[in-house]
């Protein structure tokens, strides 16, 4: 057996990933790559032309020194467990394992529980009063051939609280309600009339996880959801339908595929409709009732006052047992400082609307701060967070508090918490937003102060969780942005609707990340295109390129290269017509034509633009990208030591930089290097580098082509389950992705395969 370090002892792998950890530490400790090299020498006892030969993949001849070299890339080099899980075995260490745990713990990870694909909005309220004739006439509906179930009632009656209670038990195994996959929830009320078929299907798409859906034409649209709801058995809860007036989405509800169902709540029988199953909601019973009020009157601390249930016929008559109606009256009685009896003879005296009469009563009984929360609370889509009401109304601390405690006890503001531990946010019954808005017409000068705060807020927001994609909050910042992007829609549109065309122009910008990695795509698309049309008017050419580009990629995505390229033309066009080209502008557009050379497979003009990239780029991520395209140029055109030339650099400076997804892209280029000339124990490696970073980033469209790339290495290894099983995978990510083009060459490698198997030769 030939000694450690003997000249037929050697391992290029162990040299390739020692080169990467010199790289590594000289990058974080701002040495060059030869004083780096002298320190580890002067560790392991030997000058520092050995820990070259070492790089030139000679091993060491003594483990104690692979053991040093190890604790200076975790401790100096700060790589982390796949990478030192890879340097042991290519330095054949004995006992690998013990020390990759000693060194690199494995991460403790808790089993996850089966997915639930649903969008259900967190209650308002901290107990639901259950209405058991309701419930069940809802229930044995769902249960009908008829399509869509219709609840009707008058506002405030509860009727959004029942469908959701409903949904949630539909979503458990629950003997009280049939049992369906899936809930998406789609709601009117917070902007009525802008609910339509297209935007309902998005919305399935989204919460059952095909966000690829949302980019097709709308019959193809429609078809491949209609597929999705055949599929499975999903819940659709269109919520205050009466404001909708889209007959397209009346007629496709009452067609809803089998055995999917629709759940309806609206304040009219609409006519439309009658062909549903009806259920009326009407006021509480008196059980129902006071359940209600003893709950509530816990909650604001007022139990001695509605201590006698005989007190309670009055006011159920006064109210009609409305649960919004008995809430906000517990309301007054905890702040008008009367009796019961008072204020249901008031109830009873009040000539018209009874809403009316007890809004303007509890408007009376807040202070200027509970007023100003109030009214712009109404600016806020679907819901908001405490901060981005306190800077909207300009009411901060204890003010705030105290406002909105005090909205909060008169029913005027309703809190949604999914827990106790999680942060509370702020939402509107309809009937008090329609309130507010009608009191904040009349209040222009605090409306236009409002609208500025609340502009320069989610600004601040949107700039303020723009991490890249290498850093650790990458993606907590993304679902901070996601949470909010409801309202961050809204102040696009109201940016649209005021020509502030800057700040359009800029939020595009800025929001094309969370749209374009949450697979928000038919926002992007519609906003970008929005964006591009204000950058013309303004003649903003700098902006017209970087919009174009996204453009560009979009349709390279959509597959659609000559209209991608089409962009390019018009991209170059003001280039040129600019005097001086600020940097980033050019190398923007060479990446995204770049993607749409690929997808053509005119690959002549692509090592050009990609070294001029390079010759141009200013940070290591850029060069990381640019390198990347260089590489899989050399690997298209059959230049295999070329492109793993660069990929191994793209991987060294990846590493260096802690740029996750470079290392991703360059261990899946490099595993497919590795398969084509047969070396599948280092395609394993590198495949196993790129699936724990497309994990840890969630990047679902590389985990898909990680996944392919998976079943040709078991196939590789005569291992056709385990292929069959990889391809499947990447099959149903491409599907839910919209990527059509790799969705078919998946589907035709899975045929290859079972032809391969059934024949006894080599899958292709």
């Amino acid at each position: 057996m030939a000694a450690r370090g003997s000249a037929q002892n050697r391992s290029e792998p162990f040299g390739r990933l020692l080169s990467g950890m010199v790289s590594s530490i000289a990058y974080y400790e701002g040495k060059t790559a030869a004083a780096v090299e002298e320190d580890l020498g002067v560790a392991l006892g030997v000058a520092g032309k050995t820990v070259q030969r070492y790089k030139a993949g000679y091993l060491p001849p003594a483990d104690e020194a692979v053991r040093l070299l190890a604790e200076a890339a975790v401790r100096r080099g700060f790589l982390g467990r796949e990478w030192l899980q890879r340097f042991l075995h290519a330095a054949r260490y004995p006992l690998a394992e013990q020390l990759l745990d000693e060194l690199c713990p494995a991460p403790q990870v808790r089993p996850r529980p089966p997915r639930v694909y649903e969008n259900l909005p967190a209650p308002t309220y901290s107990q639901f009063v259950m209405r058991e004739q309701a419930f069940a006439e809802v229930t044995d509906g769902l249960g009908k051939r008829t399509a869509a179930v219709l609840i009707v009632g008058l506002g405030g009656n509860g009727k959004t609280s029942l469908a959701r209670e409903v949904a949630a038990h539909c979503l458990r195994d629950d003997a009280a309600a049939p049992r369906f996959d899936a809930a998406v929830w789609v709601s009117d009320k917070d902007r009525p009339g802008t609910t339509n078929l297209s935007v309902v299907l998005d919305e399935i798409a989204r919460t059952l996880d095909y966000p690829g859906f949302t980019q097709f034409e709308h019959e193809e649209k429609r078809r491949e959801v209609e597929q999705l709801l055949r599929r499975q058995r999903v819940l659709l809860v269109v919520d205050n339908f009466e404001t909708i007036s889209d007959g397209a989405l009346l007629t496709w509800l009452l067609n809803l595929p089998e055995p999917s169902k629709a759940l309806l709540t609206s304040r009219e029988k609409h006519r439309g409709l009658w062909s549903s199953w009806l259920v009326e909601l009407r006021g509480m019973t008196e059980a129902e009732a006071w359940e209600l009020i003893t709950e509530r009157a816990h909650v604001l601390k007022i139990d001695q006052l509605v201590s006698e249930r005989a007190e309670l016929e009055p006011l159920l008559a006064a109210t009609g047992g409305n649960p919004k109606a008995l809430t906000m009256t517990l309301g007054l009685l905890k702040y008008e400082r009367r009796t019961l009896q008072e204020l249901v003879d008031d109830l009873y005296a009040a000539r018209g609307d009874l809403f009316n009469d007890l809004f303007a009563r509890a408007w009376a009984l807040l202070d200027d701060a509970a007023r100003r929360v109030l009214l712009v609370a109404t600016f806020f889509p679907a819901s908001a967070r405490a901060e981005a009401l306190q800077a909207t109304a300009d009411v901060q601390g204890f003010a705030f508090d105290r406002a909105v405690e005090r909205l909060a006890d008169l029913a005027l503001l309703d809190v949604q918490q999914e827990a106790l531990r999680s942060t509370p946010r702020y939402t509107l019954h309809p009937l008090v937003r329609a309130f507010a808005a009608a009191r904040l017409l009349a209040q222009t000068e605090l409306l236009a102060g409002a609208r500025e705060r609340w502009l320069a807020h989610f600004v601040a927001f949107i700039n303020q969780h723009q991490a890249s994609t290498h850093s650790e909050a990458w993606q907590s910042d993304l679902d901070c942005l996601e949470q909010e992007l409801a309202s961050l829609h809204s102040v696009v549109e109201y940016c649209a609707r005021t020509q502030r065309w800057d700040q359009l122009i800029k939020l595009a910008l800025l929001l094309n990340r969370v749209w374009s990695y949450r697979g928000y795509y038919e926002d992007r698309t519609r906003f970008v295109s929005l964006a591009l049309h204000a950058a013309e008017l303004e003649d903003k050419k700098e902006e017209q390129i970087g919009l174009l580009c996204i453009q560009l990629r979009t349709l390279c995505y959509l597959n659609e290269p000559q209209q991608a390229m089409a962009c390019a033309t018009r991209a170059r066009a003001l280039l040129g017509a600019l005097p001086a080209a600020p940097n980033g502008l050019e190398q923007n557009i060479n990446y995204s034509e770049i993607r749409a050379y690929f997808l053509l497979e005119r690959y002549e003009p692509i090592a050009a633009l990609a070294s001029r990239n390079m010759a141009l780029s200013r940070s290591p991520y850029q060069r990381n990208m640019y390198s990347y395209d260089l590489a899989e140029y050399y690997y298209r055109i059959g230049q295999a030591d070329e492109a793993a030339r660069s990929a191994h650099e793209l991987l060294a400076l990846s590493a260096a930089g802690n740029d996750r997804r470079g290392v991703l892209r360059g261990s899946l280029l490099m595993a497919r290097i590795a398969m084509d000339q047969r070396q599948i124990d280092e395609a394993a490696q590198y495949l196993g580098d790129a699936a724990a970073r497309a994990v840890e980033l969630r990047h679902r469209r590389l985990s898909a082509e990680v996944a392919r790339v998976s079943a040709r290495l078991h196939a590789l290894r005569d291992d056709l389950p385990a292929a069959r099983a990889s391809l499947a995978e990447a099959i149903d990510l491409f599907e839910r992705l919209g990527m059509r083009r790799e969705l078919a060459e998946a589907r035709e490698a899975r045929v290859d395969l079972d032809a391969g198997a059934a024949s006894g030769g080599e899958p292709a």
